[in-house]
């Protein structure tokens, strides 16, 4: 049986063992490496391989636990340490911490905790932005090493589109529908009052894709400005809500080819305005048999609230190319939070959006 494998960690790390075949002894085997690039292989602290890249990218390390250690199996880390003209794979257990990338290296830590044991092979793809470990207790398929040979040999199509990894950028509009403030701004002393809990709503944010299955997102999230109108007998006053909503969420998604169908959670902080304008007509009163008038007026009432609250939606994207999307989704997120400095204003709110847009991958 073969899996391919991309473990990931959120509360606790966890282990995956694939058992298959027999091998005689550990190995590492480093692909999609720049040709001719040094390849080292480090247990803890300690470099216990190295290799060169050969002209297909690949190459070979044994891990021998035995001779470094007198370990039959270890619990590991992977990271991978990328330089110009150089790959160092890591193996760290439990306890320990990886030693200081070299100058100009960049660290890519594999999600997870590994079993090697005396049979396992590991093949660590390098040439990613976030690279990637198949992992199996045996000697590694022919299909890890070079997918287009072994197709061909076997008469299987490849699939040529993997959703992609690492930052992708977003941008869209649609529909935001505001709980309650049409109806808190109305009151019930007003003799007419309308306003629009729906109205316009733009999102724009980032997500980075550990794996095509998990990411986290940052996001701006501004729907137009809820608005109320009302008037009594001698007075009329217009009131409006103008909020600013950040999101930070974690993404769990179901890849299906060019599919991506996700769920997210998290919180939101926003700032919000809250004002009204009230006028209040001149009044003719008549007092002892004088005639007398009252002037009126317009005044402001403003405050400001900010604080956090919580995020919920889910949506589907469909990918057109490696780097252009479409997507469409759909949440709720309640804005809760008190006067700016101080006093008695505070906000209780909740936003059921609907969007749609476009996303943009960036990088390789």
């Amino acid at each position: 049986m073969r899996v391919f494998l991309r473990p990931l960690t959120l509360a606790a790390a966890f282990t995956v063992i694939v058992a298959a075949g027999v091998a005689t002894a550990q190995t590492v085997v480093v692909t999609k490496a720049p040709p001719g690039a040094t390849l080292e292989l480090v247990l803890n602290a300690a470099t216990i391989g190295t290799a060169k890249a050969g002209a297909d990218g690949i190459g070979t390390i044994p891990v021998n636990l035995s001779q470094h250690g007198g370990k039959s199996e270890i619990d590991a880390r992977i990271f991978v340490d990328v330089c110009e003209m150089s790959r160092r794979v890591m193996l760290i257990e439990s306890g320990f911490e990886p030693p200081a990338p070299a100058a100009n290296c960049s660290r890519r830590p594999i999600f997870g905790v590994f079993l090697v044991r005396g049979v396992t092979t590991l093949v660590v793809e390098v040439g990613e932005a976030a690279p990637a470990v198949w992992i199996r207790q045996g000697p590694a398929p022919a299909l890890w090493l070079n997918p287009e040979l072994a197709a061909s040999a076997s008469g299987k199509k490849v699939p040529e589109f993997l959703l992609p990894k690492g930052l992708v950028l977003f941008g869209g509009g649609g529909i935001a529908m505001y709980g309650n403030i049409v109806g808190v701004a109305c009151g019930v002393a007003t003799v007419a009052c309308t306003g629009s809990n729906r109205r316009p709503a733009i999102r724009v944010g980032g997500d980075y894709w550990f794996a095509p299955f998990l990411a986290v997102s940052a996001s701006y999230l501004k729907p137009m400005n809820a608005t109320a109108d009302g008037s009594g007998s001698n007075d009329r006053f217009n009131s409006s809500l103008a909020p600013h909503v950040a999101t930070l969420t974690g993404k769990a998604a179901l890849p299906v080819g060019r599919f991506r169908i996700y769920v997210e959670g998290g919180a939101t902080y926003h700032r919000a305005t809250f004002s009204t304008t009230e006028t209040i007509d001149n009044q003719i009163i008549t007092v002892d048999g004088v005639t007398q008038t009252i002037t009126g007026g317009t005044q402001t009432f403003e405050w400001k609230t900010d604080g956090w609250g919580w995020v919920l939606g889910g949506g589907v994207e469909a990918w057109i190319s490696r780097s252009l999307a479409i997507f469409g989704e759909a949440g709720r997120a309640r804005l809760k939070g008190s006067a700016v400095g101080g006093g008695e204003g505070a906000l209780d709110e909740t936003l059921t959006y609907v969007v749609g847009g476009i996303r943009l991958h960036i990088g390789r």
